[in-house]
């Protein structure tokens, strides 16, 4: 079974945003990798991310769309 969704096409630049790295907050410097990541019921990935220039915590959030 396929399930089809013409609705949602990825644009190239909505595919980046799962993989692109952050900027931290605070220093500013790049963070290339999130230290955990968690699907949100609801429809929503979230990043935690800790820079490892200055240590500060954050997080990220991507809203899914839904067909």
């Amino acid at each position: 079974m396929q399930l089809h969704c013409h609705a949602i096409t990825p644009k190239l630049a909505a595919a980046r945003t799962f993989t692109a790295p952050a900027r931290c907050p605070s220093c500013d410097d790049w963070m290339v990798a999130p230290v955990s990541s968690e699907f949100v019921e609801g429809g929503e990935i979230r990043h935690h991310w800790e820079c490892d220039a200055c240590g500060e915590a954050s997080s990220t959030v991507i809203a899914l769309e839904t067909c």
